[in-house]
C-alpha cells in the first residue's frame, strides 16, 4: 500500500516584488487543468482560493507503488516557483530502501522538491501501530 497526504501554497514567486496576478492565475488555470487530466482513482485533489492566496491538498491511497503524484508536486515546484508544501509519503512496499516502516516527507519550497526523512510519525511501528 502507498498513502499519499500533502498540501501546498500556490504561489508565482518567492519575493514579493515579483508577485503577478496574471502570472498566478495562469498558474491556477493550468493546476486545475492538470487536475482534472488524472484519471486515478482513489485519490482527492482539492484547489481552493481563501482570502487571496491558493491551497491544494492532495490525499491518495493506492495498494501498490506509483510515482504520479509526486510527480504531480514537482511539476507544480517547477511550474509556480514561489509555491510550498509537503507531501506525506508511506510505502510499504519500499523495501529495497528501507523505507516500508517509514514514512518520507517531500518538502516543495524555491522552485525545488527533495525527499527528507519524518521525525513525527516514524518508525510507523511502533509511533502509530503495534
Amino acid at each position: 500500500m502507498i498513502e499519499f497526504n500533502g498540501w501546498a501554497i500556490i504561489r508565482e514567486s518567492f519575493k514579493e516584488e515579483d508577485d503577478n496576478d496574471k502570472l498566478l492565475n495562469s498558474i491556477v488555470n493550468k493546476i486545475e487543468l492538470k487536475i482534472s487530466e488524472l484519471d486515478y482513482g482513489n485519490e482527492i485533489y482539492s484547489l481552493k482560493g481563501l482570502n487571496g492566496t491558493y491551497h491544494l491538498s492532495i490525499m491518495a491511497n493506492h495498494n501498490h507503488r506509483t510515482e504520479h503524484v509526486i510527480d504531480f508536486f514537482k511539476w507544480i515546484s517547477h511550474i509556480s516557483k514561489g509555491s510550498y508544501g509537503i507531501l506525506y509519503v508511506q510505502d510499504d512496499e519500499d523495501i529495497e530502501r528501507g523505507n516500508e516502516n517509514k514514512f518520507k516527507v517531500w518538502v516543495m519550497k524555491k522552485g525545488k522538491v527533495s525527499e527528507q526523512n519524518d521525525t513525527y510519525l516514524s518508525p510507523m511501528n511502533p509511533e502509530v501501530e503495534e
